[in-house]
């Protein structure tokens, strides 16, 4: 009996031994990873917690291997090369103002510590759309949204969010002093922006942005506070859309930021926001209800019989989505849409040099809203929840019928994945709005980047 205690307590003993010596290794990566130096001027700072996703994605791998898809169980490490960089406790990504704001005005900066350079250039070179080239900086790889500067002991990169409005190689000379400029360098952890250490989301933004992402088991889900720079009032409820719809859209509020002074040129014909705005009333409401037939004309080319070129026009049936967007607006908007040549007379058709996919049809309802359909009919507004909800935004897409394309890509197998979006926007204090949303994935046991990433 004494020796199966001393048993017992030895294993204990050892047990936090172990737990504690992780704990203290876990905690002094976090505060190593929290001196790493951003520009005293980040207007934006986003933090990825890499060893928190490390954690959970592991955990869920060693306990969810049975839920695994039949024949997938093994994790597949065969297909991963080194990346030649060290796995930092946390990136983060931050975002200044600089000289070239106006032609890349959404740029994230960040840097790795390498280990292996060669690796990592040769990692670079294998991904789709990356070209390697020396500069006088060092090795430089680019793609048309990132820029990675390869140097001895680390790697700088530039991250755009949206299509720049030149080469991204223009930011070398930004990215490689943009610690030397802009107020000089300072430590995440006395930053301005420090709170974001405590901040619980694994993706997590603090700045000119506020934002959180959590990864889970069978979901993602992420929270976002926009400033609407006004306060709705007035709000509707939301209506009751069919749980059928492959995907449903409300949208509430005053759309001046997007619209307010701006011009739009849109297959040679000119919409001018303003103008816009004084025709909508406040509500958008859009249902994607699955697959509908049209008619559309081809032209060939072929030969008579007098051996001369000859066009030949063929009528063909083929399917489009069937949607239906209803705008609140007064009918002065089709007339103004016509006088810009938007619609064709006389059967209120969007001109094909504006959106020459399929056939939008625009027509008013008789509750005070406009709809474009693809159908060849008008359809009645989904009904109002008798559940009270004054959500400024509403979204649900049912990835299950949204048709996926046919080319393989990154961007396909993730469709694949997922199996619905569902996001919420309520008013907030200080003409704010608060979003939340859950992007479900198909197994609702395995670890959603496990799921995105094909690692199961």
């Amino acid at each position: 009996m004494i020796a199966a205690k001393r048993v017992l307590f030895t294993t204990l003993g050892f047990l936090l031994l172990i737990t504690a010596a992780c704990w203290g290794y876990w905690s002094y990566r976090q505060y190593r990873s929290f001196q790493t130096t951003i520009p005293r001027e980040t207007t934006s700072l986003v933090r990825v917690h890499v060893d928190g996703i490390v954690r959970d994605v592991t955990w869920n791998m060693l306990w969810n291997r049975a839920h695994a898809p039949e024949g997938e169980q093994s994790i597949r490490f065969d297909t991963w090369k080194p990346m030649g960089i060290r796995i930092p406790a946390n990136l983060f990504l931050y975002q200044v103002d600089h000289p070239l704001s106006d032609k890349f005005p959404d740029a994230y900066f960040g840097s790795v510590a390498v280990d292996n350079p060669t690796a990592l250039i040769e990692w670079l070179r294998n991904r789709p759309g990356m070209e390697i080239g020396n500069s006088e900086y060092g090795t430089m790889a680019s793609s048309e949204r990132v820029l990675v500067v390869i140097q001895s002991q680390r790697a700088l990169f530039a991250l755009l969010p949206t299509k720049p409005k030149a080469g991204i190689s223009l930011l070398a000379d930004v990215l490689v002093n943009i610690l030397q400029h802009y107020g000089g360098s300072v430590a995440v952890g006395k930053s301005d922006l420090r709170a974001i250490m405590h901040d619980n989301g694994q993706v997590c933004s603090r700045g000119s942005y506020l934002f959180s992402i959590n990864f889970k088991s069978g979901m993602i889900t992420f929270n976002s506070l926009y400033n609407m720079g006004y306060t709705p009032d007035g709000l509707a409820s939301t209506p009751h859309f069919d749980d059928s719809n492959a995907a449903s859209l409300w949208i509430q509020g005053s759309p001046a930021s997007l619209l307010q002074g701006r011009q739009f040129d849109i297959g040679g014909h000119t919409l001018h926001g303003d103008s816009l705005l004084m025709h909508y009333n406040g509500h958008l409401t859009l249902e994607w209800k699955g697959i509908v037939n049209q008619s559309d004309t081809i032209v060939n080319y072929d030969y008579n019989d007098d051996f001369e070129l000859i066009e030949v026009e063929e009528i063909i049936d083929k399917q489009v989505p069937e949607i239906y967007c209803s705008i609140s607006a007064d009918t002065a908007l089709i007339d103004y849409l016509h006088g810009r040549g938007i619609l064709q007379q006389p059967n209120n058709i969007v001109a094909t040099n504006v959106f020459p996919l399929f056939q939008i049809n625009v027509h008013p309802l008789p509750s005070g809203y406009v709809q474009l359909h693809t159908a060849d009919r008008m359809h009645a507004l989904p009904e109002r929840s008798s559940l009270r909800r004054d959500d400024i935004l509403y979204l649900r897409a049912d990835f299950n019928k949204l048709p996926i394309p046919d080319q393989s890509t990154i961007f396909t197998h993730c469709i694949q994945a997922v199996d619905l979006l569902e996001l919420s926007g309520q008013p907030a204090t200080g003409n704010c709005m608060v979003i939340q949303g859950t992007l479900h994935m198909k197994n609702p046991k395995l670890h959603s980047i496990t799921q995105l990433m094909g690692l199961h």
